[in-house]
């Protein structure tokens, strides 16, 4: 059976991909890699509004770009990262949009416990920091069981 033009598009890209990602790997992996890399999750929303794509919608590919990057770091021996992701400014947005964040950071905690999480299948130990109390009560609570989970 012949391939589609579109199915025989991605295969190539998917081996492009991973093709240039090894070479990528063995250039950084020739010099020092360093302990610890930290990422602050910011522009998600710029990147959305500039793709006209639905509110909320950048946040969520921007945590998929995250654990893109979160293997790439275990991947590379990287032993410690931080992820700054809410701070005391993003509380000052429409009540609307804070409690949409809430519940997709409450979604992607309790995502990150499950069986088949990166963060269970690399061992990964998971730690917030900041003032919790600040949280929803359930954004709360999953950071709490994350971190029992994976201490």
């Amino acid at each position: 059976m012949e391939k589609s033009s579109g199915s025989r598009r991605s295969w190539i890209f998917g081996n492009l991909g991973s093709f240039l990602r090894r070479c990528i790997f063995c250039v950084l992996s020739a010099g020092p890699i360093p302990n610890h890399i930290a990422f602050i999750m910011d522009g998600n929303r710029r990147y959305a509004k500039k793709l006209n794509l639905i509110e909320g919608a950048g946040h969520k590919l921007g945590f998929s770009a995250l654990i893109s990057m979160l293997k790439y770091c275990y991947e590379l021996g990287v032993k410690y990262v931080t992820i700054y992701a809410f701070s005391i400014e993003n509380f000052k947005r429409r009540p609307e949009e804070v409690q949409s964040l809430m519940e997709l950071m409450q979604e992607k905690i309790e995502g990150l416990i499950k069986e088949e999480s990166i963060v269970n299948q690399y061992g990964v130990r998971v730690y917030f920091i900041g003032n919790l109390k600040l949280l929803s009560e359930p954004v709360r609570l999953a950071a709490e069981r994350a971190m029992v989970a994976t201490c």
